[in-house]
């Protein structure tokens, strides 16, 4: 249940300090002095209407409580659609032309610094299902989208030039991303590209790649990685047009440090987009609080005027 007002809700506090305010000047002191109370008290104690000669004003209060909870509108969310179990959709998309090969500060290469951060990127997709793209000249799918981490794992440890002839087809790596994803029920479906270069092969561009995922609600998140203090062959440009077509992100990595951040944080933006649930439509719950609450305010009334009246 939510509040479409729920600042509203505020005026609780004042009402209940009312209520406290109130009893505590019906305490202050006698309203009557008597030189002998006991025979009075006495006939009170025997009296179910002295026992309940406060409940009118009781029944008054709860009935203006519930008229402000109404006022601020209670609601509850209506889901029109079925919401598929699996959150988040997400097909890696690794550049392994020969320029991966390239050695990082430390004596590792750009490709091994990939495979290590891409397998704790995966394995961090809990309940999330995962697919595994390469691309040179032409694009190979190594996983379809599955749960089974495992073998996605194994799968990314084997990462290596020479699977197919050498180039950087960066639309041909997206659009076969995309065949993977086209089908797909899940609520947030999501390309992860990582090249180390700018697309010099394969009939499809990469912004027209983009294009395609923005028609399929496909986002798209880039990684230019040079493993260097400058940006050599990355085509920059182009890797944040597509990002920023699809509604995702580009992210500049030099060191393996910064590939992992780049992972990290693709990875906890997704779930917070998987964890916002929007409704459209409401059941509203004020109605019957209305009712109630001048039911209460009747039945008071009555209260007053019959059984618990103070005056004959």
């Amino acid at each position: 249940m939510i509040f479409a007002t729920p600042e509203l809700l505020v005026l609780l506090p004042l009402l209940a300090a009312l209520v406290a305010l109130g009893a505590y000047r019906g305490r202050r002191g006698p309203a009557l002095i008597v030189a002998d109370a006991a025979p009075v008290l006495a006939a009170a104690r025997l009296t179910w209407r002295v026992r309940l000669r406060r409940l009118p004003t009781a029944l008054r209060w709860i009935a203006i409580a519930l008229l402000v909870i109404a006022v601020a509108r209670p609601r509850q969310g209506l889901a029109l659609t079925t919401i598929p179990e699996e959150g988040i959709d997400v097909v890696v998309t690794v550049d392994v032309s020969s320029s991966m090969t390239t050695p990082l500060r430390g004596g590792s290469t750009r490709i091994s610094a990939v495979r290590q951060v891409v397998t704790e990127f995966v394995s961090r997709l809990e309940g999330d299902r995962a697919g595994l793209v390469v691309f040179q000249a032409r694009a190979l799918t190594l996983s379809p989208l599955t749960l089974d981490h495992a073998a996605i794992r194994s799968r990314v440890a084997s990462l290596a030039p020479g699977l197919l002839e050498d180039g950087t087809a960066i639309g041909l790596g997206v659009s076969e991303a995309l065949n993977l994803l086209r089908d797909s029920p899940a609520r947030s479906r999501v390309v992860v590209l990582l090249t180390d270069g700018e697309n010099n092969a394969g009939e499809i561009e990469p912004l027209t790649a983009a294009q395609l995922a923005k028609a399929l609600g496909v986002r798209i998140y880039t990684i230019g990685f040079v493993g260097s203090s400058v940006f050599g062959s990355v085509d920059v440009a182009t890797l944040q047009r597509m990002a920023a077509t699809t509604g995702g992100r580009y992210y500049d990595a030099r060191t393996q440090s910064d590939l992992a951040e780049a992972y990290r944080a693709i990875g906890d933006l997704e779930r917070s987009r998987v964890g916002e649930r929007q409704f459209t439509t409401f059941r509203e719950l004020a109605p019957p609080l209305i009712v109630l609450a001048l039911g209460l305010l009747v039945a008071e009334l009555m209260l007053r005027s019959t059984w618990l009246r103070r005056h004959p």
